[in-house]
């Protein structure tokens, strides 16, 4: 029988300083699962970037983290957050990767930081909040070039913080139609970036599909009898992905960067990098993207 958690201020992002609840939690699990598709995304991105099943694969647990930022209760900005940014940004540079887009976690920061105004404007009426997903959408692309995924962690943010506010929004056929929007609108847009084959590109899209469609439902809990049953070592294998993902995310980015310039792979030199890379040259050719991949 699982158990409601009343304090989740920070269990979004991760664990800091706060005692934790000893069973295992509904975050736990959703961050544990999302770990382990996210190491596979990052194993194809470094190692195998002309197999694309392993970032069809990754793209299923994207909504994981953002979703969270947005349900989060707390808007507070970890030291150790704008730490790892940074341990990031070092580590591109030495690598000899390009400055920008800036990493995820900066992604995160970002949204931390303007949810709350951008939810109380969307929220005045449905007719504002379409027309702010819209302009996000729009947003996408040239955002994206700043840091990952851009506007697309906030459309994702946004249903997180509308699945929190379920009781005040009070209208569950508007949060459907916000979750089908985003599905649809982070579906096209990796298939454009990625050019999936048919089989790749339905498992991403189902898979998300089932990945938010699960959000929907989520909600802070404890499952003291699962946690019983289940053998201590496996619940704390658990509990440690799902509450220090934030040490997983950069210790295992940094060593793959790492590795990837050991091993002399294209792309990497020791403090060959630059600032913008190949943004520019990308953005002339966004329309030929489209067209050649729409």
């Amino acid at each position: 029988m699982a158990r409601q958690i009343k304090n989740t201020k920070d269990m979004a992002v991760n664990s800091g300083e706060r005692k934790l609840p000893l069973d295992l939690t509904s975050y736990d699990l959703l961050k544990a699962i999302a770990v382990v598709i996210m190491i596979v995304d990052h194993i194809g991105m470094y190692f195998f970037p002309d197999d694309l099943w392993w970032r069809s694969i990754g793209r299923i647990g994207f909504p994981v983290w953002f979703f969270l930022v947005g349900h989060a209760s707390g808007r507070d900005i970890p030291t150790k957050l704008w730490g790892g940014a940074l341990l990031l940004v070092a580590g591109d540079i030495i690598v000899g990767k390009s400055l920008f887009a800036l990493n995820a976690l900066v992604t995160i920061i970002i949204i931390r930081l303007i949810i709350d105004p951008v939810m109380r404007i969307s929220l005045k009426s449905q007719w504002v909040l379409w027309s702010m997903a819209a302009l996000l959408t729009l947003l996408i692309v040239p955002s994206g070039f700043i840091s990952e995924y851009g506007t697309m962690g906030l459309i994702t943010a946004i249903y997180g913080y509308m699945v929190r506010h379920k009781a005040k929004i009070n209208n569950d056929a508007l949060i459907f139609r916000y979750m089908v929007f985003a599905l649809l609108v982070f579906v096209i847009y990796q298939q454009i970036s990625f050019g999936f084959d048919m089989y790749q590109f339905y498992f991403m899209a189902i898979g998300t599909m089932f990945c938010r469609l699960y959000l929907l439902g989520f909600k802070p809990e404890t499952y003291p009898r699962l946690t019983k049953a289940m053998p201590e070592f496996l619940t704390n294998l658990i509990q440690f992905s799902g509450r220090r993902t934030l040490e997983i995310y950069v210790v295992h980015l940094l060593a793959f960067k790492f590795i990837a310039l050991g091993l002399g792979l294209a792309g990497y030199g020791l403090f060959a990098f630059d600032v913008f890379g190949n943004a520019g040259e990308q953005i002339q050719d966004l329309p030929l993207l489209f067209v050649e991949k729409g």
